[in-house]
């Protein structure tokens, strides 16, 4: 299954939300994507992980990819993780490093 990637704005937020599989293939568009689609170094972003199947190690470094963009100035959460793409996240540490919210208006605020 392929990776569809949609943006919206949500109270000052730019969210990605994801749909799919995160592995070898569409981990490089999603790099791709948070190359031109973030904006500064300040920018907050939210990815929604809501309707991702599966994921990779790949796909983490995609992510930390993004994170890397913001992580000094910025602000990167990701919301929406089911039990598998929790799990990677939590055997990877990296529920420690990210803002893990349960849903993008819980990211967000809303």
């Amino acid at each position: 299954m392929g990776l569809t990637i949609l943006d919206r704005q949500v109270d000052g937020f730019h969210v990605v939300q994801l749909d799919g599989d995160i592995d070898i293939e569409s981990a490089r568009d999603l790099h791709a994507h948070f190359t031109r689609q973030i904006a500064d170094a300040t920018s907050r972003v939210v990815v929604d992980l809501s309707g991702v199947d599966f994921m990779d190690s790949t796909g983490l470094a995609a992510l930390v990819g993004g994170w890397h963009m913001t992580r000094d100035e910025g602000d990167f959460r990701v919301a929406g993780a089911n039990p598998v793409v929790q799990r990677v996240l939590s055997i990877t540490g990296m529920e420690d490093v990210f803002q893990v919210f349960d849903t993008v208006g819980d990211a967000t605020g809303r």
